[in-house]
């Protein structure tokens, strides 16, 4: 069904997993649980290392992990598919997460796109101000649902009726993506909720 599949803005986007999340990060549900911090290799492009390791240092105040003997450690690692890692503790877990005193698993970048008044999506990696959404490779590029993503408590399936984007990932398909993008997803959005009064006849 193509409609579910519309090609906007040079993506191909999954409509129907699109709809069907409702997310809010809020670091209190994953306290003693899964962290996406821990659960996923953090990869960046080439042109995302300098973004990032220029907000290092003022992320670094909260992830002392981030300097050894005065300096900031080398913590990028290039893949075999010539993207970019970020570095994991013995944990497995991201070198720019740290832990706040209630236990809640935090991002440095984030914490330190807040201290300053600056926005996330200015401070870190892409792939992880798109989470729980994902880009997957393709002819073209297919966003849709991070495939594991109900396995965390700040995501939950919405109600089969509601066929319209939860607020907060409008939010971050306009911040990733744009204004232009997340118009023509509401567009396509509001195609099927027109033909199809609810998703339960898909």
């Amino acid at each position: 069904m193509s409609e579910l599949f519309p090609i906007i803005e040079n993506v191909k986007v999954d409509l129907k997993s699109l709809i069907s999340i409702k997310h809010k990060c809020d670091p209190g549900v994953c306290k003693g649980k899964i962290s996406c911090c821990a659960e996923y290799e953090v990869c960046i492009e080439k042109d995302e290392v300098d973004k990032v390791f220029s907000h290092t240092p003022g992320a670094a105040e909260f992830a002392p992990q981030l300097k050894a003997n005065g300096f900031y450690r080398n913590i990028f690692d290039e893949t075999d598919d010539n993207l970019i890692a970020i570095d994991t503790d013995e944990d497995n877990q991201c070198l720019f997460a740290w832990r706040d005193s209630n236990g809640e698993i935090l991002c440095s970048l984030h914490s330190h796109a807040i201290k300053n008044n600056l926005s996330f999506y200015d401070t870190k990696p892409e792939s992880c101000c798109l989470w729980p959404l994902a880009i997957y490779n393709g002819s073209p590029e297919i966003l849709t649902v991070q495939e594991d993503a109900f396995n965390f408590d700040c995501n939950k399936k919405r109600k089969s009726e509601k066929v319209e984007l939860d607020p907060e990932i409008s939010s971050i398909i306009r911040n990733v993506y744009g204004e232009k993008m997340l118009v023509g997803i509401k567009h396509a959005v509001s195609k099927i909720k027109k033909e199809t009064c609810g998703l339960q006849s898909l």
